[in-house]
């Protein structure tokens, strides 16, 4: 990976709390925060195209109390997949892979896919969500039913790669490739094997390796093993009770990541300061695929929402205890991140609709920064790029 595009010098933001630059930006925060429930803990982030903002919160005991929480690390589930989809896009642009190539070609020496349909497979619909191959295939049942008895809040913990393998030996499509759109953790489950094989290191240090160094990202963790103690926000499921991380194995290169808000922030910046013709360029890619939420498309790995409004850009993540939402608006080059210890299923992290209450806010938030600048906010600026 080339380093004048992923090497950030500094990032010397302070750590105190920011005032919003203007009261709307504020106002939805602070009702954002009125809605979760008690034991909550939030870090709310927010770029503008010189300066960035940031703001910590935790409600105990009925009260909401302000902290410094940017390096507290949290699991960012989902928006893994925008990591697996940044190693698989070094190695298109090193020449290694190819985006219409066949998923066959790169496969293990001796793992062979009987259908040919499947065969021809590309790594672009993987990455689009348009593969076609099945995200739970029958040869998954004994590891998921393992799941039940033994770690019930984690489905994926024990899905292996000989699982998929097999799958991959005698599947059948559930339809045929770059047909519709169907969100699919395997597809990307399998594209972290795939870019693995081509670097001969396991995912969990490619992406350490390849990410998390060279941007700067040091309190970023592919498995919760690796988050030192003290660090990590305990996480609470459905019923508000403590749960734990989610490590999945094959399932990794989908949804292990756990990270924090000032490493997220390091993450939106170099996609929205990335040089024309730069990997970080290339991720921003949208193709006319639509996905099952109205006015948003498929990228590589990215969702973009286009609307008469603007165009933003973003992924969400949700885990057992944990959910997640980030966004960039790369024409005005603001961006927004938000990291919450709670499970999507909890009742107050849902709208009257059912639906995620943590993206409404996070594109409210975003909307909100339209072309404010600097001035009317009070801290450091986030440097550029470095082109030594």
């Amino acid at each position: 990976m080339n380093k004048k595009v992923f090497l950030l010098l500094l990032f010397l933001l302070s750590i105190r709390l920011f005032q919003a630059q203007n009261l709307s930006t504020q106002d939805i925060i602070d009702e954002y925060v009125r809605t979760l429930p008690e034991g909550a803990e939030i870090a709310v982030g927010l770029i503008l195209p010189d300066t960035v903002y940031k703001q910590g919160y935790r409600i105990e005991a009925g009260a909401t109390t302000a902290i410094d929480n940017g390096q507290h690390v949290f699991e960012i589930g989902s928006i893994t997949k925008t990591f697996t989809g940044a190693l698989v896009m070094d190695q298109v642009s090193r020449g290694n892979m190819k985006l219409d190539g066949p998923i066959a070609a790169y496969l293990p020496a001796g793992d062979k896919i009987k259908s040919e349909k499947a065969r021809l497979v590309t790594l672009q619909q993987l990455l689009t969500h348009t593969s076609g191959l099945s995200n739970g295939p029958a040869s998954f049942i004994p590891p998921y039913l393992r799941a039940q008895l033994f770690s019930a809040g984690n489905p994926n913990q024990y899905i292996k790669w000989k699982h998929y393998r097999k799958y991959l030996r005698n599947e059948k499509l559930d339809f045929p490739p770059g047909e519709k759109w169907a969100y699919n953790n395997c597809g990307f489950s399998l594209l972290g094997r795939l870019v693995a094989e081509q670097r001969h290191l396991p995912w969990e240090e490619l992406v350490e390796q390849r990410l998390f160094g060279p941007l700067g990202m040091h309190h970023s963790y592919a498995t919760g093993e690796e988050v030192p103690p003290g660090l990590l926000v305990q996480g609470y499921d459905e019923k508000g009770k403590p749960a734990g991380l989610w490590d999945m194995d094959f399932i990794n290169p989908a949804g292990s990541i756990k990270s924090c808000l000032d490493d997220m922030l390091l993450w939106v910046s170099a996609h929205l300061q990335a040089p024309k013709g730069s990997l970080f360029d290339a991720m921003k890619q949208r193709y006319d695929i639509p996905t099952g939420w109205d006015d948003n498309f498929m990228g590589n790995a990215w969702i973009h929402r286009v609307k008469d409004t603007g165009h933003i850009i973003w992924h969400g993540g949700a885990t057992g205890a944990y959910r997640a939402f980030t966004a960039f608006d790369d024409s005005r080059k603001t961006g927004v991140v938000i990291l919450t210890n709670f499970s999507s299923h909890h009742p107050n992290m849902k709208d009257e609709e059912g639906k995620s209450k943590i993206r409404q806010y996070g594109f409210r938030l975003l909307d909100s920064l339209g072309g404010v600048g600097q001035e009317a906010g009070n801290s450091e600026p986030l440097p550029l790029l470095s082109d030594e």
